[in-house]
């Protein structure tokens, strides 16, 4: 969808800029303290991208792609005025790709799902219809490109707006609810082309739907279990659609609850027997604390509120989603907050954490968290703040801490260790937790396994040679969740250095030296195209002369141009008063160094010696000294003013400067050089 000149003939270390990237942070973030001005307990800040970075005013939802075949994850925020675009760094660091803009003008409510790797837009804003963007086209983009401009694969037009989109990836399709069709009910669209969305059916006789979740069911209650169902939220209760057949959608089963305002977004636990809804006015209207509403999901037909989980805030509640044991919810003012259904009760929601970047601000309303994605691989969660921006936080209900001596000095190889960790694991979880150790290589098998039964610490000790460049990480696999953990110990980081010759500051991308801290000789940037010219390295300034200086495969483009002079006789300098040529390369008999005062006179030209020819050799302006042709009118220097010299003058006649056949030194050659030539004509030259 673009192209750039700067990442061709670099792709192949970018991976390595990637780590230096993670190592010293990205965008400025290296050395801020972003817990400062924020609450938190059990979650801590990992990035944050200021809103303003995203080129808008407000964001709204969120969404990730993890491409399996790079290993990288991508996230997907809605803006006002588009959909920013980003790729997770190593360290979990977003970099700003560039922005997917609106498909017709802004909008505060824009929603975005992603399917088999296509990401799927939608927006109340009218005309807005629904952009089809392949996520694949994301490889190609290079940190070195900078934002850019990306376009949508397709646009699907009816319906023109949408409240939000849902992501049905197990049954290959999307559904819009909140539409302006079907009267605000569910449009459904199949994938099996993926970039071609093809309507198939819908629900439109039970008024709008708000927001929703599809799955095909596999829980309790056995009459459904395979179908495709359709768990929604709309008017003041939850709906429960089959959606098996698109064409004849029918309702299984619905229910109100208790103090009912606005029916906002309901999710289902992973284990299919309960749903959390929360009603998003309900805190504005009647006040009171944020409330999740706990619906019993063991009978479809007629489902039914079994709890109410009242938090110690009372800001509006937004979006909430369950990864395994763990129910996260974005709560506008309250931030990001963390809940287990698993510890010490089940199905009995307990906060374990929360993430609050607005510090003093707890109440009803609509600023704050908007929405957020767990992205598993990376151990974390990044979630957008309204008028803030992007966050990225790694919540801490397990950590892991290196007990071990130091495992790399400064300015040393790395050489293999004996490693201790702790293992900390807070409640919340369900248990046994399988322990893997991941990104290391064990000296003996089957040794980096361990089983946790109950909250606590357990000691992790093995022997191992560490890879280049790779920290040890934990994998820890509960009974319903998988999560990633990450060792922070700074003197544990093992990183890629690269051969300086040049000493330019950028290395050698074919010659690494694996490290710990700064290693003399050695850049942490292995980007030079020429590690023998220090003038030639990413972004430097094309110097017109010859080389790539910026690395681009492309030399010499976008300097200042250079001035040639016209040099026919070849004598090494210019005519002044030709037309020139302007260019960085040099052309044939075209010189830089203008000055010549005769072009069709190799002998005249600034400096050069004089012949006593009658003619300015040195260009000075006179004829003197040696210069003087002891013989005037005795043009072709043979002793003798004969007809051949008249013929020399004739070729001149009119010459107006730089004149070699000037007879009265007037440097133009006209009537009255004629004459005098005339009047010397056959006088013995001695």
């Amino acid at each position: 969808m673009f192209d750039s000149p700067l990442r061709r003939g670099l792709t192949g270390v970018l991976t390595a800029f990637w780590l230096w990237l993670s190592v010293l942070g990205v965008q400025g973030q290296g050395d801020v303290n972003l817990d400062e001005g924020v609450l938190s307990h059990n979650m801590e800040a990992v990035a944050f991208i200021p809103i303003a970075d995203m080129l808008t005013e407000k964001v709204n939802d969120i969404a990730s792609w993890y491409d399996e075949e790079d290993d990288i994850t991508y996230l997907l925020v809605g803006c006002e005025n588009g959909t920013a675009l980003f790729r997770m760094l190593p360290g979990a660091r977003p970099i700003f790709m560039g922005k997917l803009p609106t498909q017709s003008v802004t909008s505060l409510w824009r929603d975005i799902k992603v399917v088999h790797g296509h990401a799927y837009i939608v927006s109340e804003a009218p005309a807005h219809g629904m952009q089809v963007m392949d996520l694949e086209a994301l490889r190609a983009w290079s940190p070195l490109d900078g934002p850019v401009t990306w376009v949508p694969d397709t646009v699907v037009s009816t319906p023109s707006t949408a409240h939000n989109v849902v992501a049905f990836e197990e049954a290959s399709k999307v559904i819009q609810v909140g539409t302006s069709a079907m009267g605000g009910g569910a449009v459904i669209f199949d994938l099996s082309e993926p970039s071609a969305p093809s309507l198939i059916g819908g629900v439109s006789e039970w008024g709008s739907l708000h927001d929703a979740q599809a799955l095909i069911y596999n829980g309790p209650d056995a009459a459904h279990v395979g179908k495709e169902i359709l768990f929604a939220a709309g008017g003041e209760s939850l709906w429960i659609f089959d959606i098996t057949d698109a064409s004849d959608v029918h309702l299984i089963g619905t229910s109100t609850y208790t103090n009912p305002h606005f029916s906002h977004q309901v999710w289902v636990s992973d284990t299919h027997d309960h749903a959390f809804l929360g009603d998003e006015l309900d805190e504005t209207s009647a006040g009171g604390a944020t409330r999740t509403v706990v619906f019993d999901l063991t009978d479809l037909d007629h489902p039914h509120e079994v709890d109410v989980h009242v938090a110690e805030t009372t800001a509006s509640d937004h979006n909430q989603y369950t990864h395994g044991e763990w129910l996260f919810q974005s709560n506008y003012r309250a931030g990001l907050r963390m809940l287990s259904d698993a510890w010490p009760q089940p199905n009995v929601l307990t906060e374990r954490g929360f993430f609050d970047p607005l510090e003093e601000s707890f109440g009803p309303g609509f600023q704050g968290a908007w929405s957020h994605v767990i992205c598993e691989e990376e151990g974390v969660l990044a979630f957008t703040s309204i008028n803030e921006g992007l966050w990225v936080v790694r919540p801490r209900f397990a950590r892991l801490d290196n007990v071990a001596i130091s495992l790399c000095e400064p300015g040393t190889i790395p050489t293999p260790n004996v490693w201790s960790m702790t293992l900390k694991v807070e409640e919340g979880w369900s248990f046994p937790i399988e322990v893997q150790v991941e990104g290391v290589v064990m000296t003996t098998e089957q040794d980096n396994g361990w089983t946790v039964t109950e909250p606590g610490s357990t000691l992790l000790y093995f022997e191992a040679w560490g890879l280049p460049g790779v920290q040890p990480s934990v994998k820890l696999t509960s009974q319903r969740s998988t999560w990633s953990l990450n060792m922070l110990t700074p003197d544990a980081l093992w990183f890629a250095h690269y051969e300086d010759a040049d000493g330019d500051g950028f290395g050698n991308p074919n010659m690494p030296v694996w490290g710990c801290g700064d290693l003399p000789g050695t850049s942490t940037l292995p980007l030079d195209c020429q590690d023998w010219n220090a003038n030639t390295y990413p972004q430097a300034p094309e110097l017109c002369d010859g080389w790539n200086n910026d690395c681009d495969d492309e030399v010499d483009e976008g300097t200042a141009q250079l001035v040639w002079y016209a040099d026919s006789d070849g004598d090494g300098f210019g005519n002044p008063n030709a037309p020139v040529v302007l260019s960085c390369t040099p052309l044939n008999e075209r010189v830089l160094t203008p000055g010549d005062c005769n072009d069709s006179e190799a002998t005249m030209y600034p400096g050069a010696p004089a012949l006593e020819d009658g003619m300015d050799n040195n260009c000075d302006g006179i004829i003197a000294d040696l210069e003087i042709n002891p013989c005037p009118g005795d043009f072709d220097l043979d002793g003798n003013r004969t007809i051949n010299d008249m013929l020399q003058l004739l070729s001149n006649f009119g010459c107006e400067s730089g004149c070699s056949s000037s007879m009265d030194n007037q440097d133009t050659v006209d009537t009255a050089d004629l004459l005098v030539w005339l009047g010397v004509f056959g006088l013995d030259c001695d």
